[in-house]
C-alpha cells in the first residue's frame, strides 16, 4: 500500500446536551488503501449511532506532510463546525 494515497479514520464520541462535549475514541489506527474505502467504512460505522453520538472523518495521509513527524505517526485534522483540531495518531505499517 502506498502511504501517499492512503487514508485513516478518526472518530469522536459526543455527549449531547446544551454544550456538546466530544473526545477522541481510542481505537487502533486503521489505514485504508484509499479515501473512498475509508468513507465507505465510516458510513457503516456512523450508521450504528443514528442519534449522532459518534462523529467521524476520513483523512488522506500525505507523505509530504507526515515526513517530518516521528516515525510511525501521522497528523490528522478533524473539523467540527468551523473549529479544526489536530491530532498526532499512530499509523500501522
Amino acid at each position: 500500500m502506498d502511504i501517499s494515497s492512503s487514508a485513516i479514520m478518526v472518530l469522536l464520541a459526543c455527549n449531547p446536551g446544551q454544550a456538546p462535549v466530544c473526545h477522541r475514541i481510542e481505537m487502533p489506527t486503521q489505514i485504508y488503501s484509499s479515501l473512498a474505502d475509508c468513507q465507505t467504512a465510516l458510513a457503516d460505522r456512523l450508521a450504528r449511532s443514528p442519534n449522532g453520538e459518534i462523529l467521524g472523518r476520513c483523512r488522506d495521509i500525505d507523505a509530504n506532510v507526515t515526513a517530518s513527524l516521528p516515525d510511525g505517526y501521522a497528523s490528522v485534522t478533524v473539523t467540527r463546525g468551523t473549529q479544526p483540531t489536530n491530532y498526532l495518531v499512530p499509523r500501522k505499517r
